[in-house]
């Protein structure tokens, strides 16, 4: 792939997000559902790429290898001179100003990954329809973090997310099936056991490892695999 090529699917995703951050409406959900809700359908991707169903989720969250990406190719303090890191919105809004090649050196392996992964990971195979849409939200805040093998752990009984979306295992394997997420599991035995650590961390309830290659070969090879059902 040409240099100038690399960068392309990663400034493509850091203007839909922009867009999304900057333009959602500003006013509380109650009340004001359907604002929020026809926004959503018209200008999330996840959305867009299913027909406008709000059941609609990323699978692998593509902000979290970006940003650790970022941060092991820089550190926190050069980044943070751009601005805060953890402000999504504001940070977005300033690195675009940059020239990004300074920060995602396209000759550096991980940069590379990191194309290949924003390329898969803005298709369909990125895409799951969930039970429900509550879901969404609760899977992307503290301690998931939209991580999916943690995810995917509580989704058993037992689990954050078993207890109260799942009546019982059975209930969750067979949207597992339906939703074609078997290779997140070791041989595609679906058990909480035999969820993959894609990070490297060794740990399926930790996003973080010094791994960062790995984590980035793995999830390209997970939409690769999912790739081949849509």
């Amino acid at each position: 792939m040409e240099s100038v090529e690399i960068l392309k699917p990663i400034e493509k995703k850091i203007q839909q997000w922009r867009y999304y951050l900057n333009n959602k409406p500003n006013i509380p959900y109650e009340g004001n559902e359907k604002i929020y809700d026809n926004f959503r359908k018209e200008n999330d991707l996840d959305c867009q790429l299913t027909g406008g169903n709000l059941k609609a989720d990323t699978i692998i969250s593509l902000w979290g290898p970006f940003r650790i990406s970022l941060v092991r190719l820089n550190g926190y303090p050069r980044l943070n001179k751009i601005e805060d890191i953890n402000n999504k919105k504001a940070f977005l809004n300033e690195f675009i100003k940059c020239d990004i090649e300074e920060f995602l050196p396209v000759n550096d392996p991980i940069v590379v990954k990191l194309s290949e992964l924003f390329t898969r990971g803005m298709k369909r195979e990125n895409v799951m329809i969930l039970p429900n849409r509550s879901i969404n939200s609760k899977r992307g805040s503290k301690p998931y973090f939209d991580y999916m093998p943690h995810f995917l752990h509580e989704c058993f009984q037992g689990g954050d997310f078993g207890k109260e979306y799942f009546s019982n295992d059975n209930e969750l394997e067979k949207w597992i099936d339906e939703e074609h997420l078997k290779m997140f599991f070791e041989n595609e035995q679906i058990s909480k056991i035999m969820i993959k650590d894609l990070s490297g961390s060794g740990s399926v309830k930790n996003n973080v490892s010094k791994k960062l290659e790995t984590m980035l070969d793995n999830y390209i090879c997970v939409l690769k695999v999912r790739g081949k059902y849509f």
